[in-house]
C-alpha cells in the first residue's frame, strides 16, 4: 500500500538512489537560491526558489526544476511512463552538499548537476532493473551547457560520463502518487518517492532506495 509520509513545498528528483542514506524523519523546505555555479542559460529555465530535502538537521539535496514547457517530440515506446516528455530533455538542477549514491549505488561526488530525461535500453542488460524505462541522468552542470537541446541517448550518456562512474549516473523516475507536488510517499518497493512539478507535468523520483540488481 502506498502511504503519504509528508507533504510540503517540494520538488522530487533522486534517490538514495542519489542521496546519502536518509533517516526516517524526512522533511522539505523551500527558499534556497540557485547556486552560483549554475550558468545563466540554465538559471533562466528553472524555478528560482529551490526545495531542500533534509534528514533531521542535515541538508541532503536541493532541487530547482524546469519551469518552462518542454519542446520537441515526446518519448514513446514500450515501458515509457512519461510519454509527454522528450527523451534527453532538461528536467532541472540538483545540488548535493555531501557525497551521495545513485540508483545503482554508484558514488556521486558533492556538487551541482543537471537532470536529463532518459530511457534505459531495451536489452538483456537492463531486464528487471525497474518496472519502467524512465530515469533521470545526472550531468555536471558546468559540462551541460546546451540546456535547451534534447540530447539523443548517446549524447546524455556521454554527458553523464563526466560524473566519473563507469555507468551513467541515474535517478529512478516513476509516476507520482497524485496529480500535484510536493508529496513524499513510500511505494510498493519500500522506496521513498518525492513528487514534484516539472514544466507541465508532475514527476516522482526515488529519494531513498536502490535497484535490486
Amino acid at each position: 500500500m502506498q502511504r503519504t509520509f509528508a507533504t510540503g513545498v517540494i520538488v522530487a528528483v533522486l534517490a538514495a538512489a542519489v542521496f546519502p542514506a536518509l533517516a526516517a524523519d524526512f522533511a522539505a523546505e523551500t527558499g534556497a537560491a540557485v547556486p552560483e555555479a549554475v550558468p545563466d542559460a540554465t538559471r533562466e529555465l528553472v524555478v528560482q526558489e529551490g526545495v531542500t530535502v533534509r534528514s533531521g538537521d542535515v541538508a541532503v539535496a536541493t532541487f530547482w526544476m524546469r519551469s518552462g514547457a518542454f519542446e520537441g517530440d515526446p518519448a514513446s515506446g514500450f515501458g515509457v511512463r512519461f510519454d509527454n516528455v522528450p527523451e534527453g530533455a532538461f528536467l532541472g538542477v540538483v545540488e548535493f552538499p555531501e557525497k551521495g549514491s545513485d540508483f545503482r549505488e554508484q558514488s556521486v561526488p558533492p556538487g551541482v548537476y543537471t537532470l536529463r530525461f532518459g530511457l534505459h535500453p531495451e536489452d538483456g542488460n537492463h531486464m528487471g532493473v525497474a518496472p519502467s524505462r524512465d530515469f533521470a541522468l545526472l550531468c555536471p552542470v558546468e559540462k551541460d551547457l546546451e540546456v535547451a537541446r534534447n540530447y539523443d541517448f548517446d549524447g546524455i550518456v556521454q554527458l553523464s560520463a563526466d560524473v566519473g562512474n563507469p555507468h551513467p549516473t541515474v535517478a529512478r523516475l516513476q509516476l507520482p502518487e497524485g496529480d500535484a507536488g510536493p508529496n513524499l510517499w513510500e511505494n510498493d518497493y519500500e522506496h521513498w518517492v518525492l513528487d514534484l512539478q516539472v514544466a507541465d507535468t508532475v514527476v516522482g523520483i526515488v529519494v531513498d532506495g536502490h535497484a535490486e540488481e
